[in-house]
Protein backbone atom coordinates (compact mmCIF):
# COMPACT_ATOMS: atom_id res chain seq x y z
CA UNK A 1 0.00 0.00 0.00
CA UNK A 2 0.91 3.32 -0.38
CA UNK A 3 2.41 5.70 2.67
CA UNK A 4 4.09 2.93 4.46
CA UNK A 5 6.93 4.99 5.39
CA UNK A 6 6.86 7.96 7.98
CA UNK A 7 10.28 10.07 7.48
CA UNK A 8 11.03 13.06 9.49
CA UNK A 9 13.84 15.81 9.85
CA UNK A 10 14.95 17.38 13.14
CA UNK A 11 14.65 21.15 13.35
CA UNK A 12 13.07 21.56 9.64
CA UNK A 13 10.96 24.75 9.19
CA UNK A 14 10.15 27.72 6.91
CA UNK A 15 7.74 30.19 5.49
CA UNK A 16 5.85 29.52 2.12
CA UNK A 17 7.50 31.26 -1.20
CA UNK A 18 3.89 31.93 -3.05
CA UNK A 19 0.47 31.68 -1.70
CA UNK A 20 -1.72 27.76 -1.92
CA UNK A 21 -5.01 27.35 -2.45
CA UNK A 22 -7.13 24.94 -1.11
CA UNK A 23 -6.51 22.42 -4.30
CA UNK A 24 -2.82 23.11 -5.07
CA UNK A 25 -0.51 20.17 -4.72
CA UNK A 26 2.74 21.93 -4.63
CA UNK A 27 4.33 24.26 -2.13
CA UNK A 28 7.41 26.33 -2.35
CA UNK A 29 9.63 27.45 0.55
CA UNK A 30 13.68 27.91 0.29
CA UNK A 31 14.04 25.66 3.41
CA UNK A 32 12.92 22.90 0.89
CA UNK A 33 16.36 22.44 -0.46
CA UNK A 34 17.57 20.91 1.82
CA UNK A 35 14.72 17.39 1.69
CA UNK A 36 15.49 14.24 0.46
CA UNK A 37 14.54 13.70 -2.87
CA UNK A 38 13.58 9.73 -2.31
CA UNK A 39 9.57 10.42 -1.42
CA UNK A 40 6.99 8.72 -3.24
CA UNK A 41 3.54 8.14 -3.07
CA UNK A 42 3.88 4.90 -4.23
CA UNK A 43 4.33 1.29 -2.86
CA UNK A 44 5.71 1.24 -0.59
CA UNK A 45 5.75 5.18 -0.12
CA UNK A 46 7.63 7.33 1.80
CA UNK A 47 6.53 11.04 2.81
CA UNK A 48 7.50 13.48 5.25
CA UNK A 49 4.48 15.48 6.94
CA UNK A 50 4.31 19.23 7.58
CA UNK A 51 2.11 21.53 9.65
CA UNK A 52 1.37 24.57 7.69
CA UNK A 53 0.05 27.19 10.59
CA UNK A 54 -1.19 30.35 11.46
CA UNK A 55 -0.86 31.03 14.78
CA UNK A 56 -1.97 34.02 15.47
CA UNK A 57 -6.12 32.26 14.23
CA UNK A 58 -5.12 29.06 15.95
CA UNK A 59 -5.70 27.22 12.42
CA UNK A 60 -3.42 24.33 10.70
CA UNK A 61 -3.20 21.59 7.82
CA UNK A 62 -1.17 18.32 7.78
CA UNK A 63 0.47 17.85 4.86
CA UNK A 64 2.13 15.09 3.19
CA UNK A 65 5.70 15.46 0.87
CA UNK A 66 5.34 12.97 -1.36
CA UNK A 67 7.49 14.08 -4.15
CA UNK A 68 10.65 16.51 -4.05
CA UNK A 69 13.65 16.93 -7.00
CA UNK A 70 17.12 17.15 -4.96
CA UNK A 71 17.91 20.62 -4.26
CA UNK A 72 14.53 22.37 -5.65
CA UNK A 73 12.28 24.48 -3.69
CA UNK A 74 9.31 23.21 -4.34
CA UNK A 75 7.64 19.77 -3.23
CA UNK A 76 4.60 17.99 -3.75
CA UNK A 77 2.29 17.41 -1.31
CA UNK A 78 -0.97 15.31 -0.21
CA UNK A 79 -3.46 18.05 1.16
CA UNK A 80 -5.81 17.47 4.70
CA UNK A 81 -3.89 14.88 6.00
CA UNK A 82 -4.57 13.42 9.42
CA UNK A 83 -7.85 14.57 10.11
CA UNK A 84 -7.11 17.85 8.78
CA UNK A 85 -8.76 20.56 6.38
CA UNK A 86 -7.10 21.89 3.48
CA UNK A 87 -6.92 25.46 3.36
CA UNK A 88 -5.87 28.59 1.22
CA UNK A 89 -2.55 29.91 3.22
CA UNK A 90 -0.60 32.85 2.23
CA UNK A 91 2.40 33.21 0.75
CA UNK A 92 5.12 33.49 4.13
CA UNK A 93 2.77 31.13 6.07
CA UNK A 94 4.91 29.40 8.32
CA UNK A 95 5.54 25.50 8.24
CA UNK A 96 7.35 22.69 10.16
CA UNK A 97 8.04 18.99 10.54
CA UNK A 98 6.83 18.12 13.82
CA UNK A 99 5.41 15.01 15.60
CA UNK A 100 1.84 14.97 15.45
CA UNK A 101 -0.20 12.88 18.10
CA UNK A 102 -2.34 10.66 16.02
CA UNK A 103 0.95 9.22 14.45
CA UNK A 104 4.02 9.98 16.28
CA UNK A 105 2.57 9.46 19.61
CA UNK A 106 0.84 6.79 21.09
CA UNK A 107 -2.82 7.33 19.50
CA UNK A 108 -5.52 5.80 21.65
CA UNK A 109 -8.42 4.71 19.45
CA UNK A 110 -11.41 1.92 19.23
CA UNK A 111 -10.72 -0.93 16.52
CA UNK A 112 -13.07 1.01 14.46
CA UNK A 113 -10.86 4.03 14.30
CA UNK A 114 -7.67 2.35 13.21
CA UNK A 115 -6.43 4.69 10.65
CA UNK A 116 -7.15 3.77 6.99
CA UNK A 117 -3.15 4.98 5.80
CA UNK A 118 -1.25 3.83 8.47
CA UNK A 119 2.76 3.77 8.56
CA UNK A 120 4.72 1.20 8.99
CA UNK A 121 5.60 1.25 13.03
CA UNK A 122 2.48 3.30 13.96
CA UNK A 123 1.43 2.21 17.29
CA UNK A 124 -1.70 2.38 18.76
CA UNK A 125 -3.59 1.40 22.17
CA UNK A 126 -6.99 -0.19 21.53
CA UNK A 127 -9.30 1.28 24.02
CA UNK A 128 -11.89 -1.57 23.40
CA UNK A 129 -9.54 -4.01 23.63
CA UNK A 130 -6.83 -2.87 25.93
CA UNK A 131 -4.25 -3.98 24.16
CA UNK A 132 -1.19 -1.78 21.89
CA UNK A 133 -0.99 -2.77 17.93
CA UNK A 134 2.10 -2.13 15.58
CA UNK A 135 1.72 -1.80 11.99
CA UNK A 136 3.75 -4.12 10.05
CA UNK A 137 3.64 -4.70 6.38
CA UNK A 138 -0.15 -4.92 5.35
CA UNK A 139 -1.12 -5.99 8.77
CA UNK A 140 -1.88 -4.54 12.60
CA UNK A 141 -0.12 -6.88 14.93
CA UNK A 142 1.00 -7.16 18.56
CA UNK A 143 3.08 -4.80 20.15
CA UNK A 144 4.31 -7.10 22.16
CA UNK A 145 3.52 -11.15 22.45
CA UNK A 146 2.53 -13.02 19.23
CA UNK A 147 -1.09 -12.28 18.82
CA UNK A 148 -4.17 -10.34 20.28
CA UNK A 149 -5.59 -12.11 22.73
CA UNK A 150 -9.73 -12.20 20.82
CA UNK A 151 -7.59 -13.70 18.39
CA UNK A 152 -6.45 -16.76 20.21
CA UNK A 153 -9.21 -19.70 21.19
CA UNK A 154 -10.41 -21.02 24.70
CA UNK A 155 -8.54 -23.09 26.98
CA UNK A 156 -9.59 -26.24 27.64
CA UNK A 157 -11.94 -25.35 30.29
CA UNK A 158 -13.29 -23.21 27.82
CA UNK A 159 -12.55 -19.87 29.25
CA UNK A 160 -10.71 -17.35 27.08
CA UNK A 161 -7.52 -15.26 27.42
CA UNK A 162 -9.09 -11.27 29.07
CA UNK A 163 -8.90 -8.48 26.26
CA UNK A 164 -5.53 -6.91 27.13
CA UNK A 165 -3.81 -10.31 27.99
CA UNK A 166 0.06 -10.48 26.02
CA UNK A 167 -0.25 -14.20 23.64
CA UNK A 168 2.93 -15.71 24.35
CA UNK A 169 4.78 -18.53 23.41
CA UNK A 170 6.92 -21.61 25.12
CA UNK A 171 8.56 -24.21 23.54
CA UNK A 172 11.55 -27.35 22.73
CA UNK A 173 12.72 -30.21 22.99
CA UNK A 174 12.79 -32.43 25.79
CA UNK A 175 14.12 -36.12 25.94
CA UNK A 176 13.49 -38.38 29.05
CA UNK A 177 11.88 -41.78 30.36
CA UNK A 178 8.04 -41.89 31.28
CA UNK A 179 6.36 -42.06 34.84
CA UNK A 180 4.16 -44.53 35.81
CA UNK A 181 1.38 -43.48 33.79
CA UNK A 182 3.38 -43.63 30.74
CA UNK A 183 3.42 -39.67 31.18
CA UNK A 184 6.44 -36.90 31.34
CA UNK A 185 5.83 -33.43 32.60
CA UNK A 186 7.51 -30.61 31.25
CA UNK A 187 8.55 -27.30 32.95
CA UNK A 188 8.48 -24.24 30.76
CA UNK A 189 11.76 -22.29 30.78
CA UNK A 190 9.83 -19.49 32.47
CA UNK A 191 6.37 -19.87 33.29
CA UNK A 192 3.15 -17.93 31.73
CA UNK A 193 1.89 -15.03 33.78
CA UNK A 194 -1.08 -16.36 34.09
CA UNK A 195 -2.28 -19.92 32.41
CA UNK A 196 -1.44 -22.32 29.36
CA UNK A 197 -3.76 -21.66 26.53
CA UNK A 198 -3.58 -24.68 24.49
CA UNK A 199 -0.15 -26.88 23.51
CA UNK A 200 0.96 -29.02 20.36
CA UNK A 201 3.78 -32.07 20.87
CA UNK A 202 5.16 -34.39 18.36
CA UNK A 203 7.16 -37.75 19.17
CA UNK A 204 10.82 -37.47 17.72
CA UNK A 205 11.88 -41.18 19.14
CA UNK A 206 10.54 -43.10 21.54
CA UNK A 207 11.33 -46.49 23.11
CA UNK A 208 8.01 -48.33 21.96
CA UNK A 209 6.06 -46.96 19.21
CA UNK A 210 3.27 -44.73 20.73
CA UNK A 211 1.10 -41.79 19.92
CA UNK A 212 1.47 -38.72 22.47
CA UNK A 213 -1.20 -36.60 24.12
CA UNK A 214 -1.44 -33.22 26.60
CA UNK A 215 -2.94 -34.63 29.28
CA UNK A 216 -3.04 -31.28 31.24
CA UNK A 217 -1.33 -27.74 31.26
CA UNK A 218 -0.84 -25.28 33.98
CA UNK A 219 1.05 -21.89 33.91
CA UNK A 220 4.19 -23.56 34.57
CA UNK A 221 3.61 -27.23 32.83
CA UNK A 222 2.63 -29.30 30.68
CA UNK A 223 1.95 -32.60 31.21
CA UNK A 224 2.78 -35.14 27.82
CA UNK A 225 0.88 -38.64 27.87
CA UNK A 226 2.30 -41.75 25.70
CA UNK A 227 0.34 -44.62 24.66
CA UNK A 228 1.28 -47.67 22.57
CA UNK A 229 0.27 -47.68 19.38
CA UNK A 230 0.05 -51.67 19.40
CA UNK A 231 -2.59 -51.97 22.50
CA UNK A 232 -3.97 -48.38 22.95
CA UNK A 233 -2.26 -48.78 26.87
CA UNK A 234 -0.33 -45.72 28.03
CA UNK A 235 3.57 -47.02 27.67
CA UNK A 236 4.30 -47.61 31.57
CA UNK A 237 7.34 -46.21 33.19
CA UNK A 238 10.89 -45.65 32.40
CA UNK A 239 10.18 -45.88 28.18
CA UNK A 240 13.26 -43.43 26.63
CA UNK A 241 11.13 -40.49 24.89
CA UNK A 242 12.26 -37.86 22.78
CA UNK A 243 9.76 -35.30 21.48
CA UNK A 244 9.02 -31.72 20.61
CA UNK A 245 6.31 -29.09 21.91
CA UNK A 246 4.81 -25.78 21.57
CA UNK A 247 2.72 -23.95 23.93
CA UNK A 248 0.81 -20.55 24.14
CA UNK A 249 -0.13 -18.71 27.16
CA UNK A 250 -0.74 -15.43 28.42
Amino acid sequence: MSYEYRSNKDYFFGTLLNAAAISDTSLSSAAFTTLDSDYSSGTPGKYLPLELHDPSQGIYEIVWVVGHAAGSQTVTVVRGREGTPARAWNAGTQLVCAPTAGRDALAALASTGLPTDPHIGQRVARTNKLDVLERGSGVWAPSSGVAVASDVGPMRNGALAPDGSVILMRGGHRSGTTGANGTITVSHGAAFPNNTIASTVSVVSTGIPAVVTIVSETASTITVGFYAIASGNNVGSGVAVVFQYLSIGY
